[in-house]
């Protein structure tokens, strides 16, 4: 079986009361989180090929993929009818549908996560 490296990791947190934050649409955690995991990985976004994300609310998969830098502000929803997120697009992500397709399984979303992408990485997904 191929190996599949976890080659960079980060976590960050970010004021709860969405009303207190700054900037309401834009998640401090994930950002933070994304650049520790990607200075840890020595990359940068333009290496990334497939990209995890939390999606319990619809909502949550653009601002993801804003605060983590692959689309810009305002912008995610547009990167993903351009189609950039399918399987074979430029960042596919929600691989297997995404939480809400498995229950969003609280304790287990991150476990799950990481078992998919191996099994993405590995090329086993069908």
């Amino acid at each position: 079986r191929r190996q599949v490296v976890l080659a960079g990791s980060g976590a960050g947190s970010d004021i709860l009361a969405v009303d207190h934050r700054p900037e309401p649409l834009k998640l401090r955690a994930v950002e933070k989180s994304t650049e520790e995991a990607l200075k840890r990985a020595g990359i940068t976004q333009g290496n990334v090929d497939i990209f995890e994300l939390h999606d319990a609310y619809s909502i949550m998969a653009c601002l993801c993929l804003e605060s983590a830098g692959f689309a810009m502000p305002g912008e995610g929803t547009s990167f993903a009818q351009d189609g950039h997120l399918s399987l074979r697009g430029l960042l596919p992500i929600a691989t297997f549908g995404g939480l809400k397709a498995r229950g969003h399984p609280v304790g287990a979303t991150g476990v799950y996560q990481a078992a998919e992408m191996v099994v993405q990485l590995r090329g086993e997904a069908g």
